[in-house]
């Protein structure tokens, strides 16, 4: 098979070296990030393995430069075969916290909003769901926060409310 940087430019599988250089070095900046995760998060990427191999030789030479980078060089080429929109997403995830994510913040927010609302019929199964939540600071974070948007001006206990309520849900 001829390389893609051998085709004429105006080929449509032609790929410039500089794209190609551009695609490696991004590689390897992914492999390096991969090796400075711990090993607990390590274990809970989906990687074929050859690539945990390549983790547990990198964790072995980490403190030998050169060699390190060398193998930033192999562990590039072990990524061109491996899934890396999959190995990206459990990355970003890993690096960044479910509290973080919006889909996290939109279902602490629904929680609240529904509490304020619905009252103890609801305060009673957020309770039951998490046990270790104190059932007379929910309730007066709710009556607080319900009077507050009666005056129509969500105040303090409409945000503690919605800090207490990811606090459950965090834990």
């Amino acid at each position: 098979m001829t390389k893609p940087y051998y085709l004429m430019p105006d080929d449509e599988n032609y790929i410039s070296k500089t794209d190609i250089k551009k695609e490696v070095k991004e590689l390897q900046e992914f492999a390096t990030n991969l090796v400075a995760l711990g090993k607990s998060q390590r274990a809970k990427l989906t990687a074929s393995d050859e690539l945990r191999d390549a983790f547990l030789l990198a964790d072995k030479i980490r403190t030998k430069p050169d060699a390190l980078r060398r193998h930033m060089q192999f562990m590039a080429k072990l990524l061109k075969d491996e899934d890396l929109d999959a190995l990206r997403t459990e990355y970003r995830n890993i690096k960044n916290p479910v509290q973080k994510s919006e889909k996290f913040i939109k279902q602490v927010e629904d929680l609240r909003d529904t509490l304020i609302k619905e009252g103890d019929a609801a305060i009673n199964s957020l309770i039951e769901k998490y046990p270790n939540a104190e059932r007379q600071k929910v309730r007066q974070l709710v009556r607080q926060a319900k009077k507050e948007l009666e005056k129509e001006k969500p105040g303090k206990n409409y945000k503690e409310l919605f800090q207490y309520v990811k606090t459950l849900l965090v834990s």
